[in-house]
């Protein structure tokens, strides 16, 4: 073996070697089993712990996986899990799940009308976190990091990894609204908010006098595409909370622009 093979030898395995460590190093950081339950599509409930990683959300997204307590307990002595006690799911095989920390998901189907593709614009099920709960529901749709259309900025991200990356993922999203719950939800960012908000005429006098700080969010341009962050959804939520509460529900005669 000559010395510049050698060479090119000791320098693939020390970048397999670094990669290695900063793909346990990101696991360790993002990806973890949390106890939950999980409703099938037939409706039947089952206890377990459902792995996310918030680094690639796409993956909870799309799909699930579940191992249960006697692999779990494996699992956090740093025993490696068996693949036959990873029960694995598609997404149309799950109705909804929720996780003991408070996180709640329900699948979804939407249709990006933003595509510029007819294969983009085909309704796609997704399993999305649910933000707001009621007569309107609010969702957050994460993005993806590997595999189909990314994001530059998404990309970039990913790319420099580390702690930043991870902050990164969690506060950069798109965000989906329904009302009528026959329809497919809609990104925010492409609706008329008189649509969902219009037949409540205390929240609208309040939107309209500068009382929900939504208005404010929703003038405010997004950093990338559709994208949305955590001060965009709280605000967004603070006024659909109060929505779902049932404040008012008089008909509004006012006139009404975003």
């Amino acid at each position: 073996m000559t010395f510049k093979t050698k060479l090119f030898t000791c320098l693939l395995l020390i970048g397999v070697l670094a990669g290695s460590i900063a793909q346990e190093e990101e696991s360790t950081r993002c990806a973890d089993y949390y106890k939950g339950t999980y409703t099938l599509k037939k409706g039947k409930t089952k206890e377990g712990y459902i792995f996310i990683n918030d680094c690639k959300p796409h993956l909870f997204q799309q799909s699930l996986r579940v191992i249960d307590e006697k692999a779990y307990t494996r699992y956090k002595k740093g025993k490696k899990i068996k693949k036959k006690a990873i029960e694995k799911f598609k997404v149309k095989e799950i109705k909804a799940f929720a996780l003991e920390n408070g996180r709640t998901f329900r699948q979804v189907k939407y249709v990006n009308l933003a595509s510029t593709t007819k294969v983009g614009m085909l309704p796609k099920r997704f399993l999305l976190e649910v933000a707001a709960d009621g007569d309107i529901v609010v969702y957050k749709k994460y993005y993806r990091t590997d595999n189909g259309v990314i994001h530059g900025e998404v990309m970039d991200s990913k790319l420099a990894g580390g702690p930043a990356h991870t902050e990164f993922m969690k506060n950069n999203f798109q965000i989906l609204i329904q009302k009528d719950k026959s329809k497919n939800p809609k990104n925010i960012r492409s609706v008329n908010i008189k649509n969902y908000f219009g037949d409540n005429t205390e929240i609208i006098e309040k939107y309209q006098n500068g009382d929900y700080e939504f208005r404010i969010q929703l003038q405010r341009e997004a950093a990338f595409g559709y994208n949305c962050d955590m001060l965009f959804l709280n605000a967004l939520v603070e006024m659909a909370n109060d929505y779902n509460k049932g404040i008012n529900t008089e008909l509004s005669s006012n006139s009404f622009d975003n």
